[in-house]
């Protein structure tokens, strides 16, 4: 295929150049009436399935927040919200890894090409080690392959190797190259889009300058963009063409000296920052919403996605990894990724990728602006200064999942007629059965019938994550309970539930989640 021809596939796939085409989303019906009072979950607790890795749970940030006071453990409450979702990842690259100068000296000139200035020191480093040794968390540093520096990379490896230690689980090179060919970048002064053919000698020369300043650190990637606008017919155009090539690329090059196969995904777009108007959005599916983003349409397609993706991956013999993923890519979108709608798609999101086979996610988290996808934010610039992270809704629906990480998948089944609910369900090391009821649908109230094959036990308790409607910003609770503002959280006193032989009715509201804990 010539270039000219894919890098017309790769704009018809990514800028939306075909709203000819019968769409889309955008005139999906409102959730209908739900018939029948009741959902009907069955889970077999006797054929426990994949393992939650303990370190699933992961957060993604812009790799020049490392330079913000925040980082440090002793500036504010961020390391106590980490603490508070157990053991798992922070990753560090994302887009502006490409746009941030690594400074070896800090008293040298940051280099014209930063954006804004943008860069990272050694100390940046090493309050990120801090933060990981505090929590018990591992860390993924990405490094600036845009402006291409094989030496610049090694060196930063080998700081981040001495300062982070042994919490650094590997280096990305870069972030989403399969983009570079619409946004092309800077390379000895010419502008040179990749391809997967020239991306291959590019990385090869990083890993090799990685390896030889830092021996032993694990290098992994290749960290690809993967997302959809919503719509039917051009999403499934962007996976064949702007991921399959280069995952295909990089496992034959170097799948046999990786781990992890890492990608990225975000089921929508917000078209309307990528030039698109408002009209034209609309048109092509690309305005997302609530309702949208808790749709049965956006879990078959999500669903789908991950699916091939994790299949890739096992028959290379790699772990699959969401290194970056959320739910609006370009910031979010201001109503809908900060919703408690949103946290709700956070929980069946996250459930079915573990379901799947992916080992791990980093939720993409923009601290600086509460109403993106973030999880945890600064309200201002005086928290900021602080330290002071609020949690966002988001943030309450990995509370929930947490509770699960550590265990075997158990196979689950929901008979729900109309509505929108699913089920997930876990066994822990412990022998306690886990279950969560995900309520997406506005319409559903009603009774929840949960039954439990293989255990006959007569109680059970229940925790709720809650909030006043999937539109709410605010007012989000899980156990009855919020997060304080020193970041600690401190769940209430559980409902109590009884059963019989392993069955067990629990009300549900609309839209909201229940774990229910069987001991």
């Amino acid at each position: 295929m010539t270039r000219s021809k894919l890098v017309r596939i790769y704009r018809i796939s990514i800028l939306g150049i075909c709203v000819a085409l019968p769409l889309s989303l955008s005139a999906m019906p409102a959730a209908a009436d739900v018939p029948g009072p009741s959902v009907t979950i069955r889970v077999d607790a006797t054929k426990p399935g994949r393992v939650i890795p303990k370190d699933f749970l992961g957060l993604s940030f812009e790799a020049n927040l490392m330079h913000q006071a925040w980082i440090d453990p002793a500036a504010g409450n961020v390391d106590t919200l980490l603490e508070n979702l157990g053991t798992g990842n922070l990753r560090f690259s994302a887009n502006q890894v490409d746009n941030t100068a690594w400074m070896p000296d800090p008293d040298a000139p940051v280099p014209a090409w930063a954006k804004e200035g943008q860069h990272v020191t050694p100390d940046d480093l090493s309050r990120v080690g801090k933060l990981a040794e505090a929590t018990g968390w591992s860390v993924d540093l990405g490094v600036n392959f845009a402006h291409f520096d094989p030496a610049a990379a090694g060196n930063q490896a080998r700081e981040a190797q001495e300062r982070i230690g042994n919490s650094l689980r590997s280096i990305q090179i870069g972030n989403e190259p399969n983009f570079y060919l619409i946004a092309p970048i800077s390379k000895a002064g010419d502008r040179r889009p990749l391809l997967p053919a020239t991306y291959v000698p590019d990385a090869r020369a990083y890993r090799d300058a990685i390896r030889a300043a830092a021996p032993g650190v694990p290098i992994e990637g290749p960290n690809t963009a993967g997302a959809g606008i919503g719509n039917q017919l051009i999403d499934p155009v962007i996976a064949s063409a702007v991921v399959n090539p280069w995952l295909d690329t990089y496992i034959s090059a170097f799948g046999s000296e990786s781990k992890y196969l890492n990608q990225h995904y975000y089921p929508y777009v917000n078209t309307a920052r990528v030039g698109f108007t408002s009209a034209s959005s609309d048109l092509i599916g690309g305005l997302p919403s609530v309702d949208k983003l808790m749709s049965r349409e956006n879990s078959v397609k999500q669903t789908t996605f991950i699916r091939d993706f994790v299949a890739k991956a096992e028959h290379a013999g790699l772990e699959p990894k969401l290194a970056e993923t959320n739910s609006v890519a370009k910031e979010g979108k201001e109503g809908v990724t900060n919703s408690f709608g949103a946290a709700l798609w956070t929980v069946d999101y996250l459930m079915t990728t573990a379901r799947e086979g992916v080992t791990g996610i980093n939720l993409h988290n923009q601290p600086d602006d509460c109403e993106s996808y973030s999880l945890i934010c600064f309200a201002d610039d005086n928290a900021r200064q602080a330290g002071q992270a609020q949690a966002n809704p988001n943030y309450y629906g990995l509370l929930m999942l947490s509770q699960l990480v550590g265990g075997q998948i158990l196979p689950t089944t929901v008979e729900s007629g109309a509505a929108n609910v699913s089920a997930y369900a876990v066994r822990l090391p412990d022998g306690t059965v886990k279950v969560i009821v995900n309520n997406m649908d506005r319409a559903f109230n009603g009774d929840v019938n949960v039954e439990i094959v293989g255990e006959d036990g007569t109680s059970a308790s229940v925790q709720r994550l809650t909030a006043a409607s999937p539109d709410a910003v605010d007012g989000a609770t899980f156990a009855n309970s919020t997060v304080a503002k020193n970041g600690t959280f401190t769940p209430s006193s559980n409902e109590n539930v009884l059963g019989t032989d392993g069955r067990y009715r629990v009300r549900i509201d609309a839209p909201s989640a229940v774990l229910l804990t069987v001991d």
